[in-house]
């Protein structure tokens, strides 16, 4: 028997599954998510990819070697307030820090523009650990890392005891300048650890050793709150797939883009959060790698929400700032952007203004839309497409789902139409439109606001429900081409099965440059060290290790800070055993600062009179997982005809009415194959619209390739 990969997501709708043969063949199943209970609907989707290949689900884990798995579970325990009751212990006369968050900012990070004018009904958010539940104990450590107060067992013990009546299952631990110095953190953990050897403990120098009180201290506040929820969920899950036969390796995805063991990922879930997004940036990436792609829009719109990050000259972007609910927390993420709007999108009429609203929340997969006929009874985007005549009954997730469109049609003129005074057709495509419109306006912030030219990016059309509106955006856009993956509305799970394990440290020893190397060498050499000895434990041999450093740089006085890579352009780059640090090479990394720093905030923005301070060092270590390599199949006959299976009446984007559309099942589809516009592409996971000035062609991956259309 073939061994496996598979990665399963876990999204607010369905569950993606990709499996991919040791011989590189790669089989997708796609099924509805199961909340409360998710592993139904990871079974559902496993059996699908497994019919595919005429087998058994647990033929396919009892020859699994790695199980990788991408999730919303920790946004979803956030949202819901399913978190764990848990306690805070920090330095006596710094209790209040969670409240008084970062004063001003704090009061209005994360709200909404029309929010922000709201002041008399919103306020900061509650602290994610109530005051009832936080102590402080006699300590200090100044900021060189000197120890001022050593910690008192005494006192800790009775913070400790305190808490009794509580019934905390979590506790943190946050100390100021704990970063420089941990002493005073590990001597207070020892004591916790003895007398509650049942709580699940953080220390903020071990999750978050950056500068900043606040980030440091919300950061180890929600990894607490989280921290027992999510070590159940994925003891449950392991359990289960051990039911089933299942004896390899189970790999969660972290939001900085790398996956970590079960035992690791379990002991910082906040690293968990938003970590199903990044999944299909990964993929986007590594697909953009093998088709020779290098900047790429990665943009997933599934049933809840719609996302979008960006590839510029093969590297992804990151965020220098990571939020969740309004609770800001310091690790890195990779910079996905959100907007509440997909498949499952609620229209709705607003009833001050009698104006159409899209979204932002979701009927999800139960109830779903109404064509799903699950019970549904709220109008969606899902059913909008129905209208239009886009959706297939006998190619929706492969033909095992059953869809009511007529339902749909009544209820959308009753609701929606009749109410506006539209015809049908008309309304729905005006909710189109109004989707599109909001999706337009995401990507130009994301790439033109941010001096990003689209015309020099691809964009990669992923999610179930992205293929019926992201080719008209894009052709709006101007971008290069739209790509739709063979693995579209399962992307995130093939980012999964296509990522490595990542370790990453960091330490902050802010140094004014020039900077003495050597100590800037040995600070980086304790840090490759550590994570050394974590990948060698994991079984990855030098030759699957890479390291990439990188060094936060400011200006001094400023606050606002820019990640540089170390070793960009030298031979140290990418190598299992970087070369010391010279001072060369930091002359080389602060010009670089500069340079980003003139792309950021303009030309005449730098200002080396004030200096220039490098504040954190970073390491990322990747062990390179072993994967199948993709097979990619010689090009053939461009005649698709074989492939239609009808001509039906739907609305075409940029004719702006309906007319004769053809449609190709896409099973039947052969690389080589170019598709005309207008044109509608069935595949058993998604839904593909061409405009009828673009053409499609099938590459050699599968995946389809959609641009202009040649003048005639």
């Amino acid at each position: 028997m073939m061994d496996y990969l598979v990665g399963i997501d876990i999204g607010g709708t369905c569950t993606d599954c990709v499996v991919i043969a040791g011989d590189g063949r790669v089989t997708v199943g796609k099924a509805f998510s199961s909340p409360p209970d998710f592993s139904r609907g990871i079974l559902d989707a496993l059996s699908v990819a497994a019919q595919s290949i005429g087998i058994t689900s647990r033929d396919i884990l009892a020859n699994t070697r790695l199980f990788l798995h991408g999730t919303t579970v920790a946004e979803n325990a956030m949202v819901d307030g399913n978190l764990a009751r848990a306690a805070l212990i920090t330095t006596r006369g710094f209790e209040h820090t969670l409240f008084t968050t970062r004063g001003g900012y704090g009061r209005w990070s994360g709200l909404t523009e029309d929010e922000k004018r709201d002041p008399v009904n919103t306020d900061k958010p509650p602290p994610i650990i109530p005051i009832a539940n936080i102590r402080a104990v006699r300590e200090r450590t100044d900021h060189n890392g000197r120890l001022l107060a050593k910690v008192g067992e005494e006192n800790i013990r009775a913070a400790v005891r305190s808490l009794a009546g509580e019934q905390i299952e979590a506790l943190g631990i946050s100390l100021l300048w704990s970063f420089v110095n941990p002493t005073n953190e590990q001597i207070v953990a020892s004591i916790v650890r003895e007398m509650r050897p049942d709580l699940f403990v953080t220390l903020s120098s071990d999750i978050a050793p950056i500068l900043g009180e606040y980030e440091r201290t919300s950061t180890v506040a929600l990894n607490v709150s989280l921290g027992p929820v999510i070590a159940r969920y994925l003891s449950n899950l392991l359990d289960g797939l051990r039911q089933l036969g299942f004896g390899g390796n189970l790999l969660v995805m972290q939001a900085h883009g790398g996956l970590l063991p079960l035992e690791q990922a379990a002991a910082r879930p906040i690293g968990m959060v938003e970590s199903g997004p990044v999944g299909g940036l990964v993929g986007c990436k590594r697909l953009g790698d093998l088709i020779g792609i290098r900047n790429v829009i990665s943009a997933d719109m599934g049933g809840t929400t719609f996302k979008v990050g960006t590839v510029r000259d093969g590297l992804i972007e990151y965020q220098r700032e990571s939020m969740v609910l309004r609770y800001h927390y310091s690790l890195p993420k990779m910079d996905v952007v959100s907007l509440g709007l997909a498949g499952g999108s609620v229209i709705s009429i607003e009833p001050r203004t009698r104006s159409p609203r899209v979204g932002p929340r979701s009927a999800g997969s139960y109830p779903g839309p109404i064509c799903y006929d699950h019970g549904g009874t709220e109008p969606t985007l899902t059913d909008v497409d129905a209208i239009l005549g886009y959706l297939n009954p006998s190619y929706f997730l492969g033909g095992r789902a059953r869809l009511n469109i007529e339902n749909a049609r009544h209820e959308f003129e009753a609701q929606i139409a009749k109410p506006l005074g539209m015809p049908l057709i008309e309304a729905a495509a005006a909710m189109h439109k109004l989707a599109n419109s909001m999706i337009y306006d995401l990507l130009h912030k994301t790439t033109v606001q941010r001096g990003l030219d689209p015309r020099e990016f691809a964009l990669f059309s992923t999610g179930g429900t992205a293929g019926m509106h992201l080719p008209a955006v894009g052709q709006e856009l101007g971008v290069k081409s739209i790509v739709v993956p063979h693995s579209a509305s399962v992307h995130g799970a093939f980012g999964l099965a296509t990522s490595d394990i990542v370790h990453e440290e960091l330490i902050t020893r802010p140094q004014r440059h020039p900077a003495d190397y050597r100590m800037v060498d040995g600070i980086f050499n304790e840090m490759l060290e550590r994570i050394r000895i974590q990948l060698e434990a994991e079984d990855f041999s030098n030759e699957r290790v890479e390291f990439h450093r990188s060094i936060d740089v400011r200006y001094r006085r400023q606050v606002h800070i820019l990640t540089v890579p170390l070793d960009e352009g030298s031979p140290a780059m990418r190598r299992n055993h970087p070369a010391s640090v010279t001072g060369e090479m930091l002359d080389a990394t602060v010009a670089r600062f500069e340079a980003l720093y003139k792309q950021k905030y303009g030309a005449d923005s730098t200002f080396r009179e004030a200096g220039v301070e490098l504040v954190t060092f970073r390491v990322r270590g990747v062990g390179l997982v072993h994967k199948p390599e993709l097979q990619m199949a010689p090009l053939g006959d461009r005649d698709a005809s074989p492939a239609i299976v009808e001509r039906r009446p739907a609305y075409v984007p940029d004719l702006g009415r309906v007319v004769e559309t053809t449609g190709y099942d896409f099973e039947h589809l052969r690389p080589g194959n170019v598709i005309p516009g207008p044109s509608i592409i069935w595949t058993p996971i998604t839904t593909v619209v061409v405009g009828s000035r673009q053409t499609t062609v099938c590459d050699g991956l599968r995946n389809l390739i959609i641009t202009a259309a040649a003048a005639a």
